[in-house]
């Protein structure tokens, strides 16, 4: 049995989930402790800093450091923000650096709090920071040094989850659907759709108890676009629609949420909301209208905050497979009540039978789930087992993957 430790930082960039497991990388799981590291504003702006630039030169990382500081200087000018001495002796290298060392300190802080020494885990399930994501160009930058963690906290780590998947012509996500049925056998609930609502929204649909036939898809967006704009119309003093707040008061705007459907995806991913899955986003992947911009800050959140779980509903109706009635909802965005209420309001249209519960609802820690995946895959990596099947991810067969690391003197 192994005591693993997993990491996660999505794309709202706010801090680090750490979660403590005990499990055997099948099905005995327990849950130990968990942990919110957050980030201080600063470092926050630097990571978005990094994944402009990233984006700007579509993954190629050399360009991004070799034009970090004018790209930087163009992502704070969106902001209003000034340039100050902080980001001034800012590199896309330093910005990497310093993901690193937050993670490391992040771990320290749970053994202490735990009261465990780096000998008690068995080995840190490490997701690092995604910039990019565009499988189909077989690219993924995922930032965070594995080894540098390894060293530092004399401990194995495992990192670098998506390459192994990509490789083999896999979309590198969603791999929570392993660790979902898991849980889910574990605790009688099989058959139930597992929605996760983080950066990017995805579902994992259980019919049974074979994992190999797992079905899995990203959805569209979860609250990673109300994110964005939130930090843009506050020009970075607010980074979300904390419990709903602005959308709580304002009214969606139907003729803007029909061009988020028709026009916030284009190329390849134009016709997203009606493809089958498997199929994977970037938050890259969107682009808003510009008439939300012309929206109050109110009415737009209200209509990202329907788009997010309309587009939920409107890609799971194109699974062509029968749905169950039990629906169980994990993952920060179902925080926010207006995406739960505006989902729970649509979903009846639909699915007049399906029972909505939350994570917590059930007994589990919606606030550790995505942090928990990793501390469970890192121990599957270990075994060898896959955490990626041809149902959740388009490989061939089933795969395992992740890059691992023993820590040198």
């Amino acid at each position: 049995m192994a005591l693993s430790i997993g990491l996660m930082s999505g794309t709202s960039m706010d801090g680090i989930d750490l979660a403590l497991l005990e499990t055997d990388g099948q099905h005995h799981i327990v849950e130990k402790g968990h942990l919110h590291y957050p980030y201080k504003a600063d470092f926050q702006i630097a990571l978005k800093a990094a994944e402009y630039s990233v984006r700007k030169h579509k993954g190629d990382l050399q360009q991004a450091a070799l034009h970090f500081k004018a790209n930087a200087t163009e992502y704070l000018n969106t902001l209003q923000q000034p340039m100050s001495d902080y980001y001034t002796h800012l590199s896309l290298e330093s910005v990497i650096a310093e993901s690193t060392q937050l993670h490391i300190s992040a771990v320290q802080q749970l053994l202490q709090q735990q009261h465990l020494k780096s000998s008690d885990i068995t080995v840190i399930g490490y997701h690092g920071q995604t910039l990019y994501h565009q499988p189909q160009r077989h690219c993924s930058i995922i930032i965070g040094d594995g080894q540098v963690m390894a060293n530092a906290l004399n401990i194995p780590v495992v990192y670098q989850f998506r390459a192994n998947d990509i490789a083999a012509g896999g979309q590198g996500a969603p791999f929570a659907p392993i660790y979902h049925w898991a849980l889910a056998k574990r605790d009688d609930l099989i058959p139930c759709v597992i929605l996760n609502c983080g950066g990017i929204a995805n579902a994992t649909l259980i019919s049974n108890d074979d994992a190999t036939q797992l079905i899995a898809l990203d959805t569209g967006p979860g609250n990673g676009l109300i994110d964005a704009l939130v930090r843009q119309k506050t020009h970075g003093k607010e980074n979300r629609d904390q419990d709903g707040h602005y959308g709580l008061a304002g009214t969606v705007n139907d003729t803007v949420l029909q061009q988020l459907y028709t026009h916030s995806m284009q190329g390849d991913k134009a016709d997203f909301f009606t493809q089958a899955g498997p199929k994977s986003l970037d938050i890259g992947d969107f682009k808003w209208p510009a008439a939300l911009e012309n929206l109050s800050l109110e009415d737009a959140c209200r209509t990202l905050e329907a788009f997010t779980a309309g587009s939920i509903i409107k890609s799971l109706m194109h699974t062509n497979t029968l749905l169950p009635e039990r629906w169980i909802v994990a993952g920060g965005g179902w925080h926010n009540p207006v995406i739960l209420q505006e989902f729970k309001t649509r979903l009846a249209q639909y699915f007049p039978q399906a029972v909505v519960k939350t994570a917590d609802d059930i007994g589990w820690n919606a606030d550790a789930l995505e942090a928990q995946i990793f501390a469970y895959l890192a121990v599957r990596h270990l075994q060898q087992l896959p955490f990626s099947f041809p149902g959740t991810t388009g490989v061939t067969k089933p795969l395992s993957g992740g890059v691992y690391c023993q820590p040198k003197e």
